[in-house]
This record gives structure tokens, C-alpha cells and sequence, in this order.
């Protein structure tokens, strides 16, 4: 117990004071303090009927009473209690709430000509790694507490690292922050040193109780635009096309697009705004609104926040020829929506055959194979029957190979003349990148693929021979 009071003691010791952990607070500390609040949630458990009250950080946005906190924090509350610095509480009323960026307004009811010190926000795009920081919250219950750190990464992906985040890590860009934050930081505010917050934290890694140094939080930028739409509907808006797209492997990006980082077009929702505009599944995505496609994008943050009901210019690679498309961004709707169900790969002794240099069995598309496969009939490219073992975790029997370098193939003789093509360029080494696609599951993928260069122009050139001799033969015949 003494050991705590040392903590709370010092942590108040330095609040204040302007500067934290030597990092100088433009206009001191107090009075970021009293734009933090504690939000204090009643939650009755259904087994015992007993209130539980769980903690939580906000933060006053607006002097008459909006503050703004996490939505894991208030959700399927029975009431909220917000307590300002001053002692003060209040019952909040939950004005809007979403559950994929995990953000929910709050307001209270305050007396007549009462106005409460709202946050300054700042430009969160322009904040640098290393930056310091300040964050003030509500560890444990314990009250206001301030700690401080740096900026360890910016534009951070979660998707499918944070198990808190489901499956919504990648609709943004976190801060990553290295400043202690416990159990009932979340809500709470990220200061930059001049006292304008820049995120607002949502998650923590932890090792059981304790902090790792290892947090994230919301930028500001997304945030004011969340909060704007939920004060307006009560809900969040995003941005749909209706394309699923998946990042290429380092080597299949770098041998198509010259860049380490691509995204291709993985399925096309029937409903959407995409399918008219002439974008097929496969088709690299350079740019999004003038957005270009690097190291850095976040390609689920930029598809989900772009500028609803306007016209927006994208542009893809197909064929190895660049395309610029435009396409109208709809509102996301739930009914929009239609999901595939995952059925097992269906296996058959199918006669194939195979390009020597490559190895894999290959087999044209019959009536049969379509039926078996599930391969609609607008679909084209070339079933793989048999795959050897070089190849065995890259690509499946029953795959439709539908490129070749960017190429679209319709046969084998496609396939054929689309590797020879490739390796008579002798700068793409022996390896070729195919566009792949699973029927059944409707999943595809850019594979790298090595292959025995010399086998496969030689047996071209054999084929070419064969082909001109019986061209020949069929001719002496006809007279």
C-alpha cells in the first residue's frame, strides 16, 4: 500500500508541474487534466442480477458537455456516470457509437451558462516518430494519472495482430505509443507537447496485468471524423466499392509492378458501385484517389474512408498496360454484403498434362470440369490436375490459373506461349509470377513460381517445329 502512494505521490508531483518526465507541456498540465473525465459504467450481470461497475477515460470535446470515449467502454451498459475534475457527476446519454472503430459520444446535461475546458486537436498527419507524448487516464479506477513516452510508429496495421480489434484492425492507422497504459486508459486522450491531443487510446498489449509499453491509439484526423458523423446520424458512415483486395508477395509485386508493395482485386461484390466500372478480380490497384499505393498504405483505412457518394478516380495494371477507371463510393450497408461459404476442394483423377519446366499437371477447361470445380461459365484459364511437390504449398489441384505475368490465358496453348514470352526476356531470371484462383472458396493469389527456363523454351520451340510439320502434312493431304 505504501508503495503505491509513492507512485500516486510522484505521478502528482510532476503533474504539477509544466514539465513530465522532461517533456515541456506548453501551458502546463492542469489544464489538460481537466479536460479528462472518468467514465464509470454500471453493467448488470444477467447470472446474479448484480451491478458490476467497470472504469474507463474520456475526454471533453465540446465546452457544453460532447466527450468522446472508447465504444468497448460504454457497450451494453445500463448507465454511464462521467466524473469531471472538479468532483462533478453527471448520467451520460450515449449520443452515437461504433463498434468498428471503436468510438462513442457521449453528452451530458449541465446547468445553465456552465461551459467545461474542451481539447485542442491537432493534425495528427503530422506528427514524427519520436515525437514525445503525454497521456492522461483512469488506470485501475485509481483517478487522473498522467504518464509520458514517445511516438514508436505511425500509420500502424493491426489487422488480424490484436485479437481486442476482431476483425476491425484494419479499418485504421494507429499511433503506436511506448507510454505506460493500464487497464482503464482506454478513452483517454494523446497529447503532443503542446497540449493537443493527436489519438485516442484504444488498445494496450499487456502481459497480464501489466503494461509492455506497447499501445495504440486512434489519430485524431480519423477520430474528428467519427465523432463529426456520429454528433450528425449517430453513426458511423464508411466508404464501399465493393472490391476485396489482398497485398501481393514482396517477389510477385516486385516482378510485376516494379515496387515491393501492390494490391490486387480479389472478388467483386454484384451489388456494388465496382462492378460497372469495368475492374476485374486480378487487377493490380496503383493508386486510389490520387492516393499511389506504397510501403506505407493501408489499403483497408483507404477503401472504407473515401468520400461517399463522390465520383473517385482509380487506377489499376492489367496485361502490363496501366488503366485509369472511375467508380462512384456508396455507404457501406450490411445488406449489400454477400458472403461465400468455404466448401473443401473437390479431387478427381483428371487427365492432365504437363509443360515440361514446370511442375505441374494442367488441363483445359471441359463442361465436366466446371460442374465439378464450381468454375461458372464466364470464367477462363487453366485447371491445375496435378501439382508436384516443389509446389505443393503454393498451389492446389482445382486452382484456375487465369495469368501469366499479368497475361490473361484462356487455354494451355495460352499458357504455353505466354511463359515462352517471359523467358525470352532473359532479365526475369527463371521465375514467372501466375494469377491464381480457387473456385470453390473464391480466393486468389499472385504465386512465384520457378521454373526450368531452358526446358520450357526448348520444348516451345519443339512444339513450334511439330506444329509447322503437321501444318505441312495436312496440307499434302487436302491435294
Amino acid at each position: 500500500m505504501r508503495s503505491l502512494f509513492v507512485i500516486i505521490f510522484s505521478l502528482c508531483f510532476f503533474i504539477s508541474d509544466a514539465s513530465v518526465f522532461g517533456i515541456k507541456i506548453k501551458g502546463g498540465v492542469q489544464r489538460l487534466m481537466d479536460t479528462v473525465v472518468d467514465v464509470i459504467v454500471a453493467d448488470r450481470n444477467e447470472e446474479n442480477a448484480e451491478n458490476r461497475a467497470y472504469n474507463g477515460t474520456g475526454f471533453i470535446i465540446y465546452e457544453d458537455g460532447y466527450i468522446v470515449t472508447n465504444w468497448h467502454v460504454i457497450d451494453s451498459s445500463e448507465q454511464i456516470k462521467v466524473v469531471t475534475s472538479d468532483d462533478n457527476e453527471y448520467i451520460a446519454k450515449v449520443i452515437g457509437k461504433d463498434e468498428h472503430y471503436d468510438v462513442a459520444l457521449l453528452k451530458i446535461d449541465l446547468d445553465q451558462n456552465v461551459k467545461l475546458p474542451a481539447v485542442k486537436f491537432a493534425d495528427s498527419d503530422k506528427i514524427e516518430v519520436s515525437d514525445p507524448v503525454i497521456t492522461i487516464g483512469n488506470p485501475f479506477g485509481l483517478g487522473k494519472t498522467v504518464t509520458a513516452g514517445i511516438i514508436s510508429c505511425k500509420g500502424r496495421n493491426l489487422s488480424g495482430q490484436i485479437s481486442e480489434l476482431g476483425e476491425n484492425g484494419h479499418l485504421v492507422s494507429y499511433i503506436q505509443t511506448d507510454a505506460a497504459v493500464n487497464y482503464g486508459n482506454s478513452g483517454g486522450p494523446l497529447f503532443s507537447e503542446n497540449g493537443e491531443v493527436i489519438g485516442m487510446i484504444t488498445v494496450f498489449v499487456s502481459d497480464g496485468l501489466r503494461s509492455t509499453g506497447i499501445n495504440f491509439a486512434i489519430p485524431s484526423n480519423i477520430l474528428q471524423k467519427v465523432i463529426n458523423q456520429l454528433k450528425t446520424f449517430g453513426k458511423m458512415e464508411r466508404s464501399w466499392l465493393g472490391i476485396s483486395t489482398r497485398r501481393m508477395p514482396k517477389e510477385a509485386s516486385k516482378l510485376l509492378i516494379g515496387s515491393n508493395v501492390g494490391y490486387y482485386v480479389t472478388n467483386i461484390n454484384e451489388k456494388s458501385p465496382a462492378m460497372s466500372t469495368g475492374i476485374k478480380v486480378g487487377d493490380i490497384i496503383l493508386s486510389v484517389n490520387g492516393e499511389v499505393i506504397s510501403e506505407n498504405t493501408n489499403m483497408e483505412y483507404l477503401l472504407n474512408n473515401l468520400p461517399i457518394g463522390e465520383v473517385i478516380p482509380i487506377q489499376i495494371m492489367r496485361d502490363g498496360n496501366k488503366r485509369m477507371l472511375s467508380i462512384t463510393v456508396k455507404a457501406y450497408n450490411d445488406e449489400d454484403i454477400s458472403f461465400v461459404d468455404d466448401e473443401d476442394n473437390v479431387g478427381k483423377d483428371i487427365p492432365f498434362e504437363k509443360i515440361d519446366g514446370l511442375d505441374l499437371g494442367l488441363t483445359n477447361i471441359t463442361r465436366e470440369l466446371r460442374e465439378i470445380f464450381k468454375i461458372s461459365s464466364h470464367e477462363n484459364g487453366v485447371l491445375v490436375s496435378f501439382v508436384g511437390s516443389s509446389l505443393i504449398d503454393d498451389i492446389g489441384v482445382g486452382n484456375l490459373i487465369k495469368k501469366v505475368n499479368q497475361f490473361e490465358i484462356k487455354n494451355l496453348n495460352d499458357m504455353k506461349s505466354a511463359m515462352y514470352a517471359a523467358f525470352k526476356d532473359n532479365k526475369r531470371g527463371d521465375k514467372i509470377v501466375l494469377y491464381v484462383q480457387d473456385p470453390l472458396l473464391r480466393k486468389s493469389s499472385y504465386i512465384v513460381v520457378k521454373c526450368d527456363k531452358n526446358k520450357i523454351m526448348k520444348g516451345h520451340k519443339t512444339a513450334k517445329k511439330v506444329s509447322k510439320k503437321t501444318a505441312v502434312q495436312k496440307r499434302e493431304a487436302e491435294r
